[in-house]
């Protein structure tokens, strides 16, 4: 078997019954491998040609000004009164009181 034969072991992080639900319905693929498949490439193309090009970063931000700059969008830095609620909301989870939730990914649930 050569290497680009032979298969890779996946395991999704959410049930496969939800995966192949969510791609084949929803996203209306006709198989859950052209899926991965163009997932896979879709990342590994964003990793290394976006995150190491110093062109295609100053374009981006260019590009993230200007649609900011077209919605009206200002960002400003959190008052006082803002950055104090943020810390009541934050204090139980640095005192370990309550666990904080990590992102990976849109597929997962709270």
């Amino acid at each position: 078997m050569s290497a680009r034969t032979a298969p890779i072991p996946y395991r999704p992080s959410i049930q496969k019954e939800e995966l192949m639900t969510l791609i084949l319905k929803k996203l209306r693929y006709k198989a859950v491998n052209r899926f991965i498949d163009e997932a896979v490439r879709e990342k590994i193309n964003r990793e290394i040609n976006v995150t190491s090009d110093p062109e295609m970063d100053r374009l981006i931000r260019k590009l993230t000004e200007v649609i900011h700059e077209h919605k009206g969008w200002k960002f400003m830095r959190p008052s006082k009164a803002v950055l104090a609620r943020i810390d009541q909301k934050a204090d139980p989870i640095a005192s370990g009181k309550v666990k904080g939730v990590k992102w990976k990914g849109s597929f997962n649930k709270p």
